[in-house]
């Protein structure tokens, strides 16, 4: 499994532009991308489909026309839930806001929103003029006509100010931001540890002696930080290992479940249903349908 449960840094393609959109496409259900953060703002527009994003704690289901916001230092996750989700990600570095000549506008709102101290509320929807802005800028990001790069930072201008009127969540102070991000990076050794020993059996109390904390206070910021429980995020991660063992090995359910950590098949199977609201036995029964009818 690909190391997500960290800090991600992406280089900008250009280094000279403060934008970088791309579209992801997915035709199958399941993570799209694991647990992780990072410093830039992004913005998820969804424009087919439907899926589960998580950001922080908060689950949100979205659907085409939605759109996400990921605050930098978020940690955030998605799920496919359907055959055919689209969306478009757009990274912005909001330092290009900067300007020589220091002003009222640069130090009430540019300078805060660089240092990550306001927070936006992660879901908009059916706001025509944010949606708007949004396909303005991925039009002119793609199209390259004369002037894309103006074009472009008016609408980011736009759009920040529409933000700020109507979906700040919270405005940090220097303190809380220290805190959270150093929470962030406390937790990444764990977050990582999980990863390269899902299949193993981890405890809650070595997690919590890793992490330097009392039981109580260690259970109470992973499910802050990760959305659920250290025992559900272990087990979401063997039941998504499980689906990947269904689709492309030839390993028989009760083998699937000895790789993916489970002793018991019958508990193994039980799981399994909980997440995926389907046996594994069912799902590679249609996966093996899917490969005749092909």
């Amino acid at each position: 499994m690909n190391d997500h449960s960290q800090h991600y840094y992406r280089r900008m393609p250009d280094e000279n532009f403060f934008v970088d959109i791309f579209e992801n496409k997915h035709d199958k259900k399941g993570i799209t991308f694991d647990n992780h953060w990072h410093e830039h703002i992004q913005f998820f527009y969804f424009t087919s489909g439907e899926a589960l994003v998580r950001c922080s704690s908060k689950n949100l289901d979205v659907c085409a026309g939605d759109l996400v916001i990921i605050n930098s230092n978020e940690l955030h996750y998605c799920e496919n839930l359907c055959e055919d989700l689209s969306y478009y990600i757009i990274r912005v570095d909001l330092s290009f806001l900067f300007s020589n000549q220091i002003d009222s506008c640069q130090t009430k709102f540019i300078t805060p929103l660089a240092e990550n101290l306001i927070l936006f509320e992660n879901l908009v929807r059916n706001d025509i003029e944010i949606s708007g802005c949004i396909n303005k800028i991925i039009k002119e990001y793609f199209d390259k006509d004369l002037g894309f790069e103006l074009a472009i930072k008016s609408y980011i201008y736009k759009l920040i100010v529409l933000l700020m009127r109507r979906y700040v969540k919270k405005i940090l102070t220097k303190k809380e931001f220290d805190s959270q991000i150093k929470n962030l990076k406390q937790f990444n050794i764990i977050l990582k540890y999980i990863e390269d020993n899902f299949t193993e059996q981890i405890t809650i109390d070595f997690l919590a002696k890793m992490a330097n904390m009392s039981i109580h206070h260690f259970c109470r910021l992973f499910k802050q930080i990760a959305g659920k429980s250290a025992i559900e995020y272990v087990n979401q991660m063997k039941i998504e290992k499980a689906v990947l063992l269904l689709q492309d090995s030839n390993y028989n359910i009760t083998e699937i479940g000895l790789a993916c950590g489970f002793n018991d098949t019958n508990y193994f199977s039980r799981l399994f249903k909980k997440y995926k609201k389907i046996s594994p036995t069912q799902m590679r029964k249609k996966k093996n349908k899917e490969e005749i009818s092909e």
